[in-house]
């Protein structure tokens, strides 16, 4: 029986010859996401679909490169997700996916569930994370990313409010322990150069176990007060942050070009690649959204520029 962590059997799911990965990207499409069954009864669909991404080195430079090529619908490329579950008369807006061992498990930033996708379509609900410390108000968990650290799946939401500073931590019989991370929220902040009028807005974060540090990649960044409309066209964020396991030691990194109305909402470690990741991100502007997928490594070079991939929203990518 294996007994290494998940974190690190993730990271050696494949070898550094691995040239040809197995993408699951999921939509978050908020109050488009209510339908009517057959039956007459609401529920709430998302979509999930399967796409390849390829990875080639330059002959000349050695240098690597990826590129995503679609899965035909009739080979399974695509499929919906139904929820019966609801908050507000709103569900399933999943913002991230995580292959947990064998599992996948998406987040849903509306109600809090927590569910295992199976066989490709099929939801089981698995837990349901509440806000704040767990016991403050009836209101599920706004949970916008989540990553393996050790044995456990570590659950995040955005941190620009107090509430929304906890973070969940779940172990593999799905039990919930809530902690307050106002401390690492606050010195991401203060790395960035955020003084007390401004705000990040946190969507992607993954733990490395290899390197023993967190990555967040901030979809907004504004060092003046929130305003909605201001924030959709022009707080989309380019900058990685790169601490230690306590944060006392982060550094920053500019990756790529900054497009202003886009922010990364997701992206993933790619296994046999350590230094080298893939990501979403995702634009929301008045009634136009619409999702890119690109590619980077550690040092903050692009490998694959931002790639159109649909006029709506996702928020979460899984490697499988």
């Amino acid at each position: 029986m294996n007994h290494e962590p998940a974190d690190l059997q993730r990271l050696r799911r494949y070898d550094a010859e691995t040239s040809e990965y197995r993408l699951a990207i999921i939509t978050d499409e908020d109050k488009a996401s209510r339908i009517e069954l057959d039956d007459g009864r609401f529920a709430w669909q998302s979509t999930i679909r399967y796409d390849r991404l390829l990875r080639q080195v330059e002959s000349d430079d050695g240098r690597a490169g990826y590129r995503m090529e679609d899965i035909p619908s009739s080979e399974g490329g695509d499929a919906r997700l139904t929820s019966l579950v609801a908050e507000g008369g709103r569900g399933a807006e999943f913002s991230e996916l995580v292959l947990f061992g064998e599992r996948m498990l998406a987040f849903d930033d509306r109600t809090g569930l927590v569910c295992e996708v199976r066989e490709g379509h099929q939801l089981v609900p698995r837990q349901i994370l509440m806000t704040g410390c767990g016991d403050e108000a009836f209101k599920g968990f706004k949970s916008e990313w989540a990553t393996l650290k050790g044995d456990q799946i570590v659950v995040g939401s955005h941190g620009r409010s107090r509430p929304l500073e906890w973070i969940k931590r779940l172990d593999r019989s799905y039990q919930v322990h809530s902690h307050d991370w106002h401390e690492p929220y606050r010195r991401i902040r203060e790395a960035l150069g955020i003084g007390p009028d401004g705000y990040v807005i946190h969507e992607a974060a993954e733990w490395h176990p290899g390197h023993e540090r967190w990555y967040f990649f901030p979809r907004k960044i504004s060092t003046e007060p929130f305003d909605e409309a201001v924030d959709e066209r022009e707080r989309g964020g380019n900058t990685l942050i790169i601490a230690d396991e306590s944060f006392a030691d982060i550094r920053t990194l500019e990756v790529g070009e900054r497009v202003p109305e886009r922010g990364v909402s997701s992206f993933k470690l790619i296994p046999g690649h350590p230094d080298e990741f893939v990501g979403l991100k995702s634009v929301e502007w008045g009634d136009t959204t619409e999702t890119y997928l690109f590619c980077f490594d550690a040092d903050g070079n692009v490998l694959q520029e931002d790639t159109f991939i649909g006029a709506y929203k996702c928020e979460g990518v899984a490697i499988l």
